[in-house]
């Protein structure tokens, strides 16, 4: 069977095509060209150059086009193995990222030790959020963050989502409200939402 695949859309390696990885548990969820095109639209206006983790990673091709874009260091987080090694073998080989086979929440710590602030891309599977828009997982990374940021700097943070995000812990609310400048995006019924540093 033919592989299915993507084109990079922007920068050095503009039209660079990559292939989709197998379906996990009947599922191949990738970020539409509409809205990768959008993220980085956002990105140029808010952080246009630094380190860069495509969480949840998937196809990779959040990390590829970050990295065609000027973004680095890069880093390609995905937990599930098959998909990991898909992504080490098929995907990444000569470009420069780095992989990270771990659970996104877990890599939170190595986020906050970049030199520079950091951009986190994260595109969880629809599957984790809840009929009322609240995500736990998301939750969990969020708390990660404020866990090991203390005072210190904390890094962008660019969400796709099925639905506007309903936060359900009021303490971690309060603490997103006072350490963000949050905004939040429709397209065609899936969103982007931006959580820039607010100092």
């Amino acid at each position: 069977m033919k592989a299915i695949r993507i084109s990079i859309g922007g920068g050095e390696f503009k039209g660079k095509s990559i292939p989709l990885p197998p379906a996990v548990a009947g599922h191949r969820h990738f970020t539409p060209s509409l809205l990768k095109e959008a993220a980085f639209q956002i990105l140029a206006n808010t952080v246009p150059s630094g380190p860069f983790w495509d969480l949840c990673s998937g196809s990779g091709q959040m990390a590829l086009e970050a990295l065609s874009r000027g973004y680095e260091p890069v880093h390609l987080v995905e937990l599930d193995r098959q998909r990991f090694q898909w992504l080490k073998n098929r995907v990444c080989p000569g470009y420069k990222v780095t992989l990270h086979n771990k659970d996104f929440v877990r890599v939170a710590p190595l986020i906050l030790t970049e030199p520079r602030s950091a951009v986190c891309f994260i595109d969880l599977p629809y599957s984790f959020w809840n009929r009322d828009g609240s995500c736990e997982r998301l939750e969990g990374f969020f708390e990660s963050i404020r866990k090991h940021s203390p005072g210190g700097s904390v890094p962008c943070i660019l969400v796709q989502a099925p639905d506007r995000w309903k936060i359900l812990s009021p303490e971690l609310g309060a603490w997103i409200e006072n350490t963000y400048i949050a905004e939040s995006r429709d397209y065609r019924g899936q969103w982007l939402h931006l959580f820039q540093p607010a100092h």
